[in-house]
């Protein structure tokens, strides 16, 4: 089997030594889900270790999409500044009809064994994918007559991916923003997102020592929040590790929600903060470690215990939590003089 692009050839190795054991304590900031450009985002890796450098993170994931082109380098990066680097990466799976985003935690992207064979397929059955899709989403559009004359200084030297072919789109004034990019694509007969079956996503990755964690259950977009019967389901075929129950835009009430679900279920709780790029949609989040305690665990970063009596999550702790927004009342039905129908409400 080929090697993947996402890992020089230059950097395989026969296997992967294991990270030195490190401890930390329960309120060491953390942020265990990140890209960079290596995929859609627009954080260097000099750029993204500064900044985490400069904000006190001790730990942190890159999870590019479907690939592990930047981990070499900010590992390297970040250890120079006593930051720990977990490898990660964010797969996009197919499961009951559906997508869904596996973040895999713990496999290295320059491992050649026998163990990680099958995770390397799927990544580069992925990158295949990907590469042909943007191809032929570029020669759609360039033969409607609208030209591409960015797509190579965008793609700057990586593989082509759909992601460039849209945003080339955009900076040529051709549609708006990605989401008009991609349903013109779908327009024209093209496609823009692969996947591989969840079963095989996770089975490739427990070969290779490796944690698979739903990524942003709660975030009901367009890949769609995670349900509790969803979760029952899934369990049932598949032996997911964990939530990511800490998440941008998770309310303390769904943060709740998959904590409870995880400890239920004995599965691992995850945070990150999904950044692309500073400001986009946020900059990394300074979680606390132990809100994650178990999972760091399983990839050797041991964080001591909180003091006793002291909640490791509660509703309030984390200040950045986006508020509920509050339901909408129906308009108040209008007299005949102008004064609301019925009795005064109740104060409260």
């Amino acid at each position: 089997m080929a090697d993947p692009p996402s890992t020089p050839a230059h950097e395989i190795t026969a296997a992967a030594a294991p990270p030195a054991p490190l401890t930390i304590g329960p309120a060491e900031r953390v942020d265990l889900h990140l890209h960079t450009l290596a995929s859609d985002g627009a954080w260097t890796p000099a750029a993204l270790v500064d900044h985490l450098a400069a904000n006190d993170f001790r730990v942190a994931a890159v999870a590019d999409h479907d690939t592990q082109r930047s981990v070499p380098e900010i590992t390297r990066r970040a250890a120079r500044r006593g930051i720990r680097i977990i490898p990660a990466v964010e797969v996009t799976a197919r499961w009951s009809g559906r997508q869904w985003h596996v973040l895999i935690y713990g496999i290295q992207p320059n491992r050649a064994d026998p163990e990680a064979r099958a995770f390397r397929s799927v990544l580069a059955d992925l990158d295949a994918q990907l590469l042909t899709l943007a191809e032929d989403a570029r020669n759609r559009i360039e033969a409607e007559g609208k030209p591409l004359p960015s797509l190579e200084e965008i793609a700057g030297g990586r593989p082509l991916w759909p992601y460039h072919v849209l945003t080339s789109a955009i900076r040529e004034g051709h549609v708006k923003n990605l989401k008009e990019a991609a349903e013109f694509v779908s327009r024209l007969g093209g496609g823009f997102s692969a996947d591989e079956p969840l079963e095989r996503v996770v089975d490739a990755a427990h070969q290779a020592g490796g944690i698979a964690v739903v990524a942003h259950p709660g975030r009901a977009d367009s890949v769609g929040a995670l349900l509790p019967e969803d979760l029952d389901r899934m369990l049932a075929e598949i032996p997911i590790d964990g939530l990511e129950a800490h998440y941008r835009s998770h309310t303390d009430e769904q943060t709740a929600l998959y904590r409870r679900l995880a400890a239920e279920k004995g599965l691992l709780v995850s945070a990150g903060s999904d950044s692309h790029a500073p400001h986009q949609p946020v900059n990394p989040r300074p979680w606390r470690a132990i809100w994650a305690a178990d999972l760091l665990a399983r990839l050797g970063v041991t964080v001591e215990s909180v003091a006793e009596g002291e909640a490791v999550w509660e509703p309030g702790m984390d200040l950045l939590a986006p508020k509920p927004k509050p339901p909408e009342e129906p308009p108040t039905p209008v007299g005949s003089e102008g004064k609301p129908e019925g009795p005064a409400p109740a104060a409260t």
